[in-house]
């Protein structure tokens, strides 16, 4: 089911010419993804989402000056038919609105933007990842974690996990490439746990998804590269 916390862990790209309402949903954007792209017009914003491989979801005005939303959209579209894109309208571009029902997007939201039009249509976002698998990440090669489900897909089967393995993998993505002290696991996964334990539950879980990725660090902790 799609869950609005599902998007701590992706980026969105948001593209406005608008300073002021810019930096407002900037702000707003920034409590529910993990990183916000923005960019000012048209041609900013094309550079932005050829840079940024990690961007899952793409907010674009349509009157952007010289390049519009709705040309961005047509661009990305030619590379990339999947990744869900959503328009930002006045009232008055309902024309607009029509030339782009062919480019297969979510929907569009009108000025001024409500807090709740946006997390209903960012729900509908969601669920077009979910339904495309746009949602798995990366532990390493074909090994996949899906955070809404909870499960390790390794070599295409599914792994169920327990809590604290749930609890160690996702620790380790969110901050992959990283040393993480067996101090931090502790805070995690529960202050009583030992050293030991999680040493165990680590075994366990490199051995459940075959990932020599996670790399144990003598006497400080494990690092998933």
């Amino acid at each position: 089911m799609a869950n609005l916390n599902d998007l701590k862990n992706l980026s969105i790209l948001y593209a406005d010419d608008d300073e002021i309402l810019r930096e407002s949903t900037i702000n707003t954007l920034k409590v529910l993804f993990k990183d916000v792209y923005a960019a000012k017009n048209g041609s900013e914003a094309i550079s932005t989402y050829e840079k940024n491989k990690d961007i899952k979801i793409i907010m674009l005005d349509i009157k952007m000056g010289a390049i519009s939303g709705i040309e961005v959209a047509q661009i990305i579209r030619k590379t990339d038919i999947n990744i869900p894109i959503f328009l930002v309208s006045s009232y008055t571009e309902v024309k607009d609105l029509l030339d782009s029902i062919k480019l297969n997007l979510v929907d569009y939201i009108q000025k001024p933007i409500s807090f709740k039009q946006l997390k209903e249509i960012l729900v509908e976002c969601v669920k077009l990842l979910e339904k495309n698998n746009f949602l798995l990440q990366n532990i390493s090669e074909n090994i996949d974690y899906n955070p809404t489900t909870k499960e390790v897909i390794s070599y295409a089967k599914k792994i169920n996990l327990t809590k604290n393995e749930i609890q160690s993998i996702e620790l380790l993505l969110s901050k992959k490439g990283q040393l993480i002290s067996y101090e931090c696991f502790a805070n995690i996964i529960g202050d009583e746990v030992s050293e030991v334990a999680i040493k165990n539950t680590i075994s366990r879980l490199r051995k459940k998804i075959n990932c020599p990725t996670i790399k144990n660090i003598a006497k400080i902790g494990y690092l998933l590269s």
